[in-house]
């Protein structure tokens, strides 16, 4: 299982920073060699990060039902299936990712 809301979503912020980190170097001059690989790994992280935030969205509306089914929050129904995500560790420091979100 891949844990909480809260992990998903620093998953979901530090899949954001990878792309914007990417787009960055992908705008550099003389980064035209590497610019195809470029492109298609921002795309994949873009399909990550989108299935991240379906699968956050799908948990929340599980989640404001009645009857919760655990396996259908737990795998945001479904969304989560089209990925493979590593999951965190009990120790994992995702401090930095939610001092941002917090206000």
């Amino acid at each position: 299982m891949i844990g909480t809301n809260r992990d998903l979503c620093a998953m979901r912020e530090a899949l954001e920073y990878e792309v914007f980190r990417l787009q960055a170097v992908k705008n550099l001059p003389g980064c035209v060699t590497g610019a195809g690989f470029i492109d298609r790994q921002i795309a994949s992280l873009n399909r990550e990060r989108a299935a991240l935030c379906v699968a956050i969205v799908n948990r929340q509306i599980e989640a404001s039902k009645d009857v919760v089914v655990f396996s259908r929050w737990a795998s945001g129904n479904g969304a989560l299936d089209t990925i493979a995500l590593p999951c965190p560790t009990r120790n994992a420091d995702f401090s930095k990712a939610y001092a941002r979100q917090q206000p």
